[in-house]
Formats: structure tokens, sequence, C-alpha cells
């Protein structure tokens, strides 16, 4: 396991290229699917609703977002880290929300923050809940 503040300078871009960068990705991609144009889709067999897709991505987003703050704030504990990445992708789901009301072909809905909120908070806490069980792993 990597100990970000004991690592050596010359691994510090690495650290950020495989810490902070699929979190930045993330949150462009998600931002650019958010804001654009859909047409609609056909149904074909199982389609996952709309409320479950915003906390599976959203979801997946906190944990990029806790990864980024391993990155950043190393000596926190593991479950600020938690916290900032569920506050972070709650707080950009928001954002997201507020934009899209601002785009003709779009829709803002509460609800739908809600979905990206829930899923924030439930991977993270399966996460604490993972952590505590696995032996040599609540400290890391």
């Amino acid at each position: 396991m990597t100990v970000f503040y004991d690592s050596p300078p010359s691994r510090r871009p690495l650290l950020f290229v495989s810490h902070v960068v699929p979190a930045v990705l993330c949150v462009a991609a998600i931002f650019y699917g958010g804001l654009i144009r859909m047409r609609e889709l056909p149904e074909v067999g199982f389609m996952p609703t709309d409320k479950l897709l915003h906390a599976l991505t959203f979801g997946g987003l906190a944990f990029l977002l806790m990864r980024s703050a391993r990155f950043a704030w190393p000596r926190a504990t593991r479950q600020k880290q938690l916290l900032l990445g569920a506050l972070g992708s709650s707080a950009l789901g928001a954002l997201l929300e507020v934009c899209q009301a601002f785009v003709p072909y779009r829709s803002a809905d509460p609800l739908d923050w809600l979905a990206d909120t829930v899923g924030a908070g439930l991977l993270v806490g399966l996460l604490c809940l993972c952590w505590r069980l696995l032996p040599g792993r609540s400290h890391g």
C-alpha cells in the first residue's frame, strides 16, 4: 500500500496521474454527458432507471474523488478522505443540475441530485464497512 507522504518526489507525478487524473476525466465525462442533447433511445430489454444510473455514476465519482483526496491530503484519516469524496460528488451533482437548468433541451431535477447523493453515500458507507471488516485495512 502506498504511503503518499513517504513517497520519493520522483513518484509524485505517477501518483498524480493514477489518483487525480481519473477523477478529472470522470467529472468531464459526466458534465459532457449531462449537458449534451440526448436522443430518445429505443427500449432494449432491461434498462436501468435514470435514478439508478445517477446513483451508480456518482458513487463511482465519490470513489475517484476519495482517491484524489488521498493524493492531496495524505495524512488525513481514511474517513475524512471518504467524506471529502462523498461531499465532492454530491456538490458536483448539485452543480450539474444547476447547469442543466440553464440548458434549453435539458431539465434540472432535484431528485437526480438526491440520487447522486444517495449513490455517493452508499458507496462510502460500503467502503467504510469493508475496511472495518477486512483485517489490516482499517488504518491504511
